[in-house]
């Protein structure tokens, strides 16, 4: 295993950080649209806690893709919408499926490198901009139920306390 201070480690850590960062965003999409098609999956047009429950239990394992489908089967959207939300699923695939194997001989120069941050953070943005959107759209799902996207967030809240970054990348 190489050394975190070897320059190939250090060359690739703003790789690895936009990565890491483009991940994460991916998974936040996913995971609103996700709540967002268990809250409109409600039995009879009545949202239970059990019903959202099973919902989640039911779309928790479905692709990003059929988590888009499942949301414009639940919900009529102008196509524009529809279109837009499916770039953001397209730009969540380039990135977690295959992105460093696709990209391997980019990672060896430094100008490669800076095109994959680059190409990196264009995507996050993409994929945030569609988290943007399915969060509005979440949250006045929410206010019919006399809640928030705000008052979960406040409800979910825990104090985090980072770690030392270079405790964490030394073996």
């Amino acid at each position: 295993m190489s050394n975190a201070t070897d320059p190939e480690t250090e060359a690739l850590r703003p790789v690895i950080y936009e990565l890491g960062v483009a991940v994460y965003v991916c998974q936040l999409f996913e995971n609103s649209l996700l709540f967002l098609v268990s809250i409109l999956s409600a039995h009879k047009g009545v949202v239970t806690a059990d019903s959202f429950k099973e919902a989640l239990g039911d779309h928790s394992e479905k692709t990003l893709g059929l988590l888009a489908k499942a949301f414009r089967s639940k919900l009529r959207i102008p196509d524009n919408y529809e279109v837009f939300v499916r770039e953001g699923v397209e730009a969540r695939n380039r990135v977690v499926h295959g992105f460093v194997r696709r990209n391997s001989d980019k990672l060896l120069t430094v100008q490669g490198r800076a095109e994959l941050v680059d190409e990196l953070r264009e995507l996050q943005h993409i994929v945030n901009d569609r988290i943007t959107a399915v969060n509005e759209v979440l949250d006045r799902a929410l206010q019919v139920f006399g809640g928030s996207l705000e008052q979960l967030r406040k409800d979910a809240e825990f104090p985090f306390e980072p770690d030392d970054i270079d405790s964490i990348t030394q073996h």
